[in-house]
């Protein structure tokens, strides 16, 4: 039987609304032009109300037993790593089978809550998997929690969650780094073989720097984010976080690859290789560059500079040449970064989480349950958030959004001078951060504090989210209180072989 509707869902907007919206955009209709254009909106509307009667795609979940899990105890989880314990097993083999996973909790698990951090949505229960979520499980392995973040990553200590302060297993009075220190603590503390962190100013490598631990941010594009709560398209890293170069290998292998769903816009193919071969190279011969910038003494702390010349020293010794080089912008990627993504994350949240100028698939679900709780709770947004959309939605104003295009071609330019260096090197090199980790306040602290916190700690990760290059943190030794140090290793675009061999390299020296 034909079911035939005879009105759509969409409301139509009055003349009023109509005649405020176009104000809005400095429209200013005449009364005839307004009842013209309310009539052709009502027209237009009717082309949306087809929208509903298609049938849309949808993706199946695989693996469908799963333990939704539960909070787990301060007995369970003594450096609250975890937001959720949970179980969901993977294929019966792969290279991960055996593996215990965590998965930073703005990675979907169909079937598990995600929280993000916040109280905002504490209760959205995914009914999809992220791309690699789904590749982890593949792979073979199983996921046992979804791990502790900032509130919507929007910090750098773990300080803000929701859900308590995240601890650091070489010393808990100190910070397990962010925004992805969940990841960072239950590696490092042996809670989980491996976790996947999101980087989108440091925050996979700062926490693996602070930990001792080892991650890599892909080239951008190389693995798929389809399925994490984004914040620029151009900017989300997803990035294998272990306590081995191996290991981070291995699962790099699993999840990097193209995916027809991955909003992510990248030029030409996505080159991917046998990354755990790639340990086998050889190190001799290869040329580093420190980059001269971060090594600022008016920022650097003394014993985080003297593990970096120790390790070149060390590389030198077994045939790595090295040599001081500059980068011009690499001080002001900060406010490049601020620059592009002050816009971006504005328009992020008015799509109501998944971004225009996209191909891809998007999440209904998602983006209805986070413009549902934004409608009502708004009010319990982070700070920061807070701070770059209403500086977004100003300068969209009142900058004509100049900014963004100002910044834009910064960026554009600061790749470029990234790339030319590598004419020179092979490796670029940098400590992750100026400093060990922080001591966790002992009381709120005021916005413009942890504002200054975070921009000090991202002073050397800043400048690979802005180019996109990729750009490792591999431990380099201990320093004061124990607390580990990192050294950043970056490298061409689709070089990834190339740093996961010296960063093994590396870690053997170090280990021998």
């Amino acid at each position: 039987m034909d079911r035939r509707r005879l009105a759509g869902f969409i409301r139509r907007p009055s003349a009023d609304e109509i005649r405020d919206l176009l104000a809005s955009e400095y429209i200013h209709p005449t009364a005839d032009e307004l009842e013209d254009l309310r009539a052709m909106v009502d027209d237009m509307l009717t082309l949306f109300d087809r929208l509903d009667d298609m049938s849309a795609p949808e993706i199946p979940v695989k693996y469908g037993d799963r333990d939704k899990g539960r909070r787990p105890t301060p007995d369970e989880d003594p450096f609250n790593a975890f937001i959720r314990r949970c179980e969901v097993k993977g294929a019966s083999s792969g290279k991960l089978a055996g593996r215990t996973v965590g998965l930073k909790d703005n990675i979907r698990v169909a079937g598990v809550p995600m929280t993000n951090g916040s109280r905002l949505l504490q209760h959205f229960v995914p009914d999809i998997d992220a791309t690699v979520t789904e590749r982890i499980l593949d792979a073979g392995a199983t996921i046992v929690g979804k791990l502790n973040m900032d509130d919507f990553g929007f910090a750098g200590t773990g300080e803000t969650s929701a859900f308590g302060c995240v601890r650091n297993p070489a010393a808990p009075e100190y910070s397990a780094g962010g925004s992805s220190g969940g990841s960072g603590s239950a590696v490092a503390s042996g809670a989980v073989d491996i976790a996947l962190a999101v980087d989108q100013g440091g925050s996979a490598r700062i926490p693996a720097s602070w930990c001792g631990v080892v991650t890599i941010k892909p080239t951008h594009g190389l693995v798929p984010s389809f399925g994490i709560t984004y914040l620029d398209h151009t900017t989300d890293f997803v990035c294998p976080m272990a306590s081995s170069v191996r290991d981070v290998a291995i699962t790099l292998d699993a999840i990097a690859g193209d995916d027809p769903k991955d909003p992510q816009w990248v030029r030409g193919p996505i080159v991917t290789e046998n990354y755990e071969k790639a340990l086998d190279g050889k190190l001799s011969g290869l040329r580093v560059g420190l980059i001269k910038e971060s090594m600022d003494p008016s920022f650097l702390e003394p014993d985080v500079g003297a593990a970096v010349h120790e390790s070149l020293e060390m590389l030198a010794q077994n045939g790595v040449s090295h040599q001081e080089v500059s980068v011009s912008f690499w001080n002001d990627a900060r406010a490049i970064w601020n620059g592009f993504a002050a816009h971006a994350i504005t328009a992020m949240i008015e799509s109501e989480q998944e971004g225009y100028g996209r191909l891809g698939f998007c999440d209904i679900g998602w983006q209805e349950a986070f413009a549902n709780a934004r409608r009502t709770g708004s009010n319990d947004f982070p700070p920061v958030l807070k701070t770059l959309m209403a500086t977004g939605r100003y300068l969209r104003r009142e900058g004509k959004s100049l900014y963004f295009s100002k910044a834009t071609n910064l960026r554009f330019s600061a790749r470029a001078e990234v790339d030319r260096l590598f004419e020179t090197v092979d490796v670029l090199v940098t400590p992750t951060t100026p400093m060990k980790a922080f001591k966790l306040l002992t009381e709120r602290p005021s916005v413009l504090e942890m504002n200054s916190r975070a921009g000090a700690m991202c002073q050397n990760t800043y400048p690979l989210n802005v180019t996109g290059h990729p750009a490792m943190s591999v431990p380099i030794g201990r320093g004061e209180h124990g607390l580990p140090v990192g050294l950043q290793l970056i490298g061409p675009y689709f070089s990834e072989s190339r740093l996961l061999a010296l960063a093994q390299g590396l870690e053997y020296l170090k280990g021998a």
